[in-house]
């Protein structure tokens, strides 16, 4: 993947000259409240995190149909608050963050208001919010950019892999640090329109499946800046599954045409290594030991050769009989 890190500043900043149009084309660009108070706008913003503007408004309109008074949220269990997130991901965490919120606010001054905050340097608003240590840095960026108006980017983790998935900003490392990569890039007063663009893109189910960290593996082309738009252009028309599959088609052909091209170099160098080699005569190989049994054998004495038998004498002639004599006359 292309590294974000080492794209020039003049290529992103034409990325997203191009980008902002195109979302604006296909999608409605909802933007979040910003005339909340500040706790509000915390919850609202606990509502935001990798989700849309609509299914946020929706579920913090649901918090407050459900929980009028905001102390018997504070006082819930996790699992009650989990019912009012429901159709957003992470419903418990979100509903942790939620009461955390509440008690934190409750117990610093004994009621659910925060103005003081707006008052503060973004130093010290900073250090505030770090003191409710469950708050995810795109809450605590959202919450000053709004209550303060700090020159912000507040991302989240759905915003910073689609970004980075463009080459505008690396996938490795914080947050914070890649929002405060796009601060010279995006001006102060169109950061709330960028954020709100991008987060169509970001959060679109027939999109979000290719910015993820696992899909950028498979995607060589992922993080090219230089063809950003040309292969978000690509994704929305046949979407992520089709998208996907053929970024994994294209890697596969590759790797096996860069295997096909090694396997002749490398008998080139077999080659040049072997005739390199001088030449040695094969040591002649050193007859096996001999086992017992082959000892045994070779000192046993030859066996004697078998007796010729005996000529068979040949049967005795039969004596030919003798003529008989005529009996002799007796005269009378």
């Amino acid at each position: 993947m292309a590294a974000a890190a080492r794209t020039k500043s003049s290529d992103r900043a034409g990325v997203i000259k191009k980008l902002l149009p195109l979302a604006k084309k296909h999608y409605k660009v909802a933007l979040p409240p910003t005339d909340l108070p500040v706790v509000e706008t915390m919850l609202f913003s606990v509502c935001l995190e990798n989700s849309s503007v609509e299914a946020a408004r929706a579920a913090y309109d649901r918090l407050f149909a459900v929980y009028p008074d905001l102390n018997e949220a504070r006082v819930s269990s996790i699992t009650e608050l989990q019912d009012v997130f429901s159709s957003l991901s992470d419903s418990d965490w979100r509903a942790f963050r939620c009461r955390r919120v509440l008690q934190y606010v409750f117990d610093r001054s004994f009621a659910f208001e925060m103005e003081s905050l707006r008052k503060k340097t973004l130093e010290l608003g900073v250090k505030q919010l770090a003191k409710i240590k469950q708050l995810t840095p795109f809450v605590r960026a959202y919450t000053l950019h709004v209550a303060i108006g700090a020159h912000l980017v507040p991302l989240d983790d759905s915003s910073r892999g689609f970004l980075s998935w463009l080459g505008l900003v690396p996938r490795e490392g914080s947050l914070e640090e890649a929002g405060e990569s796009l601060k010279s890039l995006v001006r102060k007063s169109e950061a709330e329109t960028f954020c709100a663009s991008i987060r169509c893109l970001a959060v679109d189910p027939n999109l979000a499946p290719a910015f993820t960290e696992d899909a950028a593996k498979t995607d060589s082309s992922a993080g090219d800046a230089a063809s950003a738009i040309e292969r978000l252009e690509q994704l929305m028309k046949i979407g992520a599954e089709k998208y996907l599959a053929q970024a994994a088609k294209a890697a596969a052909a590759a790797e096996e045409k860069v295997a096909k091209a090694a396997k002749p170099a490398k008998k080139v160098v077999k080659a040049a290594e072997d005739k390199a080699a001088p030449k040695t005569k094969a040591a002649p190989k050193k007859a096996a030991p001999a086992s017992a049994d082959d000892k045994k054998k070779a000192t046993k004495p030859p066996p004697k050769p078998a007796k010729a038998e005996k000529a068979a004498k040949p049967a005795p002639a039969k004596k030919k009989a003798a003529p008989k004599k005529p009996a002799r006359s007796t005269k009378s």
